[in-house]
């Protein structure tokens, strides 16, 4: 599985690294992807999702019963 935050969708993004000389070559700018471990109280276990920064502070603002973060969740939980 691709690491991909969960809640904002934000991945890896390609683009190019330009040099004093105006040479261009390719490169990756990462995201801040960190594997959380939450604990869903109506299903009564742990599940281990993937957030950016971002998503951890839309986590902790809005908590679990944010629609985005429980529409994703079920959606991973298909795959897994």
């Amino acid at each position: 599985m691709s690491k991909f935050c969960q809640i904002t969708g934000k991945k890896n993004v390609f683009g190019k690294k330009i040099s004093h000389s105006n040479k261009k070559s390719s490169r990756i700018f990462k995201t801040n992807i960190l594997r959380k471990r939450i604990f869903l109280i109506n299903k009564n276990k742990w599940i281990n999702i993937f957030l950016s920064k971002k998503g951890l502070k839309i986590l902790y603002k809005n908590g679990l019963s944010f629609k985005i973060l429980y529409k994703n969740i079920s959606h991973y939980e298909k795959q897994s």
